[in-house]
């Protein structure tokens, strides 16, 4: 039987190192192939969150924009209804009513002009005082 022939040390790390360098490579294209997925995920999970794309799946939504953000319509919401909201602060009121593309801050789809809308102690919801109710609406988030 014929015995192996010895590798030298400066041969055995060229291989190591020629061997290091490819599954880095490998490693570095695996890693920004997942950031690129994930970045494409991101942007369209927001696109989706967008009052336009909101309206575009459903014609019958009621929403208001607040710092950038949808509000919708949560009296069908059983956990907001369990919540214990109080009216507090007063942030500001709708300015314009009806609008279904090209929403800007305080733009509603069926609240009507001059709705005041309030802080209610929860964060992810805010209050529309209609002068007959307190409606509560839930910030949509996506993602």
């Amino acid at each position: 039987m014929k015995s192996a022939k010895p590798v030298k040390p400066a041969k055995l790390m060229k291989r190591c190192r020629r061997r290091l360098n490819c599954f880095c490579a490998l490693m570095c294209s695996v890693v920004f192939s997942a950031f690129i997925i994930g970045c494409g995920n991101t942007a369209s999970t927001a696109e989706n969150a967008s009052p336009e794309a909101l309206y575009s799946a459903d014609r019958d939504i009621d929403l208001f924009v607040y710092e950038d953000t949808a509000y919708v319509n949560a009296m069908d919401v059983d956990w907001v209804g369990e919540l214990s909201l109080a009216k507090g602060e007063a942030l500001g009121e709708i300015g314009r009513s009806g609008v279904t593309d090209d929403f800007q801050d305080w733009d509603a789809t069926v609240l009507t002009e001059g709705t005041v809308i309030y802080s209610s102690g929860e964060t992810e919801v805010l209050l529309a005082d209609t002068g007959e109710a307190l409606i509560p609406y839930l910030k949509y988030v996506e993602g």
